[in-house]
């Protein structure tokens, strides 16, 4: 093992625990890394929308690897330092590909979240109740969000699709493989969709590029498979004690869960020592 210099914290599942909020321990020790000159970066599916009530009492915290890895966003000078938006072709075709669906679409567009619905009412049957208030704060509902969509396309960095069973994630799916799209099964019964050239690993490489820091001295920690090629990518991977086998695959360590300050124990035994 070696020296590190940074290190990228995914969100739901490793930073937050169970409840969706920062543990004590967590936050100190993020406190601890900041004092000792270490930089801590979040690398998340979710939109800066989604991050801001989090990140204000994460004060340590500048830079973030949102939305799969599709933005990357230094948080100091409200600047995008790196975008990978899905191509509009391929956003007309997933929303063809939703009709006659009951999918709900939520779109990220310059970092702000956006719902094809009326309100969050639909996170019961899609499996995601327990994000209701988040969506509710954080998101922009608004039912025509595509009605023009083909003659004023606008910027898409990340589509998120929720479904109310299995069999039509699935179908839905396989009506994209092959496209130059990256897609991930997710929460409940619900597919991330960002462009083939976006994930959180190239989001890592982006950061360090622009900070100077060589990748082989991060530390990357996650739980989901939006995280693999950012395990991949990192000098240390470390999954949490709650990830998915796809993720503990890819990881050289595995930490305590999100519910026991797993991400303490990474930064005072890996990123501090």
């Amino acid at each position: 093992m070696g020296s590190y210099d940074l290190i990228a914290l995914d969100m739901d599942g490793t930073l937050l625990d169970s409840r969706l909020a920062v543990p004590p321990g967590n936050r100190e020790a993020i406190r601890r890394a900041a004092q000792a000159g270490k930089r801590v970066a979040l690398s998340t599916g979710r939109c800066l929308s989604e991050i801001r009530g989090i990140a204000e009492g994460l004060p340590e915290i500048r830079y973030m690897i949102c939305e799969n890895g599709s933005c990357v966003y230094d948080r100091k000078y409200d600047h995008t330092l790196h975008v990978d938006p899905v191509p509009p072709e391929e956003v007309r075709r997933i929303l063809d590909l939703a009709k006659g669906t009951r999918a709900v679409i939520q779109a990220f567009h310059e970092n702000q979240s956006y719902f094809n619905q009326a309100d969050a009412g639909f996170v019961e049957r899609c499996g995601v109740a327990a994000y209701r208030e988040t969506f509710r704060r954080t998101a922009v509902f608004d039912e025509k969000l595509f009605e023009n969509y083909g003659a004023r396309p606008f910027r898409v960095e990340k589509i998120n699709l929720y479904f109310d069973g299995e069999e039509e994630r699935v179908r839905m799916m396989a009506a994209l493989d092959g496209r130059p799209l990256k897609l991930a099964p997710s929460l409940g019964h619900m597919v991330e969709i960002v462009s083939d050239l976006a994930d959180k690993g190239r989001g890592l490489v982006e950061l360090c590029a622009h900070l100077g820091v060589p990748v082989e001295r991060t530390i990357a920690v996650g739980d989901s498979m939006n995280d693999v090629e950012i395990l991949r990518a990192a000098g240390l991977s470390v999954a949490m004690g709650n990830a998915c086998p796809e993720a503990k695959a890819a990881a050289d360590v595995i930490a305590p869960d999100c519910d026991h300050d797993g991400v303490a124990w990474v930064i005072e035994n890996y990123l501090l020592k």
